[in-house]
Order: C-alpha cells, then sequence, then structure tokens
C-alpha cells in the first residue's frame, strides 16, 4: 500500500514538474516573441536607412566627379568628354586611396595572438584528468570485487 502511495507521489511530482516547466516556456514565449517581431523591424529599418546611406554617398561621389569634370573644362580648356574622364577617374583614385588606407588599419586591427592563457588552463585540466584517472584505475585495481582491499597473497 505505502509503494502505491509513492508510486502515485512521484507520478504527481512528475506531472506537475511537467506543467511548471510548460507553464514557464508559454510565459517566456508570450514575451519574447513581441520582443521579437519588433527587433526584426527594427532590423528591417535599420537595413532600409543603411541602403539610403549608401545612395546617398554614392550619388555624392557622382556629383563631386561631375563637379571636378566641369572644373576642368572650365579651368584647362578640355572638351566635355576628356573633362568627366579626369572628373570621374580623380574620384575613383581617391575612393581607391581612402579604401586603402580603411584596409591597412583594418589589417592592423586584425591581428591576433594566441590565447596563452587558455592554452595554459587547458593543459592543467589536461593533466589533472589525466592524474585523477590514473588514481583511479590504481584505487580500482587495489579494490577485491566486495569492494574491500585486497588482502595480500601468502605465498
Amino acid at each position: 500500500m505505502a509503494e502505491q502511495d509513492i508510486a502515485g507521489i512521484i507520478k504527481d511530482i512528475q506531472s506537475n514538474v511537467r506543467t511548471i516547466v510548460k507553464g514557464e516556456l508559454e510565459l517566456m514565449k508570450s514575451e519574447l516573441v513581441p520582443q521579437a517581431k519588433t527587433a526584426g523591424v527594427g532590423a528591417g529599418l535599420l537595413g532600409a536607412a543603411a541602403y539610403l546611406a549608401i545612395t546617398a554617398i554614392t550619388l555624392l561621389f557622382l556629383a563631386l566627379a561631375f563637379l571636378l569634370s566641369l572644373g576642368f573644362v572650365t579651368w584647362f580648356g578640355l572638351s566635355l568628354f576628356a573633362g568627366a574622364a579626369w572628373g570621374f577617374l580623380i574620384t575613383a583614385v581617391l575612393l581607391l586611396l581612402v579604401g586603402g588606407l580603411l584596409a591597412l588599419v583594418a589589417r592592423k586591427q586584425m591581428v591576433f595572438s594566441k590565447p596563452e592563457r587558455s592554452i595554459n588552463q587547458a593543459e592543467q585540466t589536461g593533466q589533472a584528468l589525466s592524474t585523477a584517472v590514473k588514481s583511479a584505475l590504481a584505487e580500482a585495481n587495489s579494490l577485491s570485487l566486495t569492494g574491500s582491499p585486497k588482502r595480500p597473497e601468502l605465498p
């Protein structure tokens, strides 16, 4: 009779734990889903803003190239085609120079060193585990099948 009561109690505990876990998961879903939707909309708007900013910067560089072209036509008496070619060429060279400088700065920032502390810690952990395993094996080998220490055998 007592065993059935214990079994029933254990089943009740299991069902209660399942109910609690399901309730917690539902609560997390109800809290996180609206936040995830809001974050998704925010990410989409941020992407659109980045696209528009890149388009605006492209238009600014085109305007710079056209202004240089008009300047070359006016200052040096070049034809419109030659002035446009020089204006766009100089703008392209300026962009390449700025891009190259940014790449050099980025390259200097991307120098990584070995994680010495992590490697040392991993080696120490490996050594400690190895020592523990060897110690446990030695202790297990020293025990008899019943778990008591082996008695030395008589000759």
